[in-house]
């Protein structure tokens, strides 16, 4: 492999791992640029869009090389997209060569994501922080708590699976509302909107929203506008479960 595929794959490789891993639009247009500048060549070309990266790199001998990749996980992972920021700032100083930067890229990607039950308790720590931060009072804070267990097994079960992408929130939405239905059912005194309130707002997509908003400010109109229409999704899908078990439990 010659060094100029070498170093698209290098690109392409920074891109996926950042593009996966939640980084914005033009952040993950910047890495690839900066990689692929490093030949000194004008006219260097980096794309990224929700789910594919294109990159061009011009040769005067053999004509420009370009090369796709399509991106379908996607997650928030910040640790991943500062280790590649990281990497990528290294090897465009010069301070690693392009195969130790090869290498960097796939310890990166194969490094271990948190244990299924720190996942799940961030959760359940964060339902019952926010049901008492929406108005909710201890025992609200305490059945949100194991509302937002149950959430969490469901959402990092099927996130795991090859599902859909409106099906975990969906699922998400189902599991939490027949869990603070059933509580409410069983102890009426609790307050029922402030236990699924909390426990929701861990699923809410104000983090892509907020990615999407900067990427139409940055003129990235296909990737803004598929994140919205992404964020829509991920809302209604967490509605529609939410109200699939309140219709089952005759509650409004």
């Amino acid at each position: 492999m010659d060094y100029d595929t070498k170093l698209i794959n290098l690109a392409l490789d920074a891109g996926e791992l950042m593009l996966a891993s939640g980084a914005e639009t033009f952040r993950v247009q910047d890495t690839m640029l900066r990689i692929l500048s490093t030949t000194g060549r004008e006219k260097v070309e980096a794309l990224a869009m929700c789910t594919l990266l294109i990159v061009t790199l011009p040769r005067e001998e053999k004509g420009p090389l370009s090369m796709t990749r399509g991106v379908k996980s996607r997650a928030v992972n910040f640790e991943k997209i500062c280790a590649v920021n990281d990497m990528s700032r290294a090897f465009v100083s010069g301070e690693i060569t392009i195969d130790e930067a090869s290498e960097r890229c796939k310890e990166i990607y194969h490094a271990p994501n948190f244990k299924f039950s720190t996942r799940v308790l961030g959760y359940a720590v964060n339902g019952a922080g926010f049901a008492v931060m929406v108005g909710g009072g201890p025992l609200e804070g305490f059945i949100s708590f194991f509302v937002g267990l149950l959430m969490g097994i469901t959402l990092v079960y099927f996130g795991d699976k090859k599902v859909p992408f409106f099906f975990g929130p969906l699922m998400g939405g189902l599991v939490t509302g027949l869990a603070a239905c059933s509580a409410h059912y069983l102890l009426p005194g609790t307050q029922l909107d402030k236990m699924i309130i909390g426990t929701m707002k861990a699923l809410l997509p104000g983090l892509a929203l907020s990615k999407a908003m900067r990427d139409l400010l940055e003129g990235n109109l296909i990737s803004g506008n598929s994140k919205v229409v992404e964020v829509l999704l991920n809302a209604v899908s967490i509605a529609g479960g939410v109200a699939i078990a309140l219709t089952i439990f005759h509650m409004s």
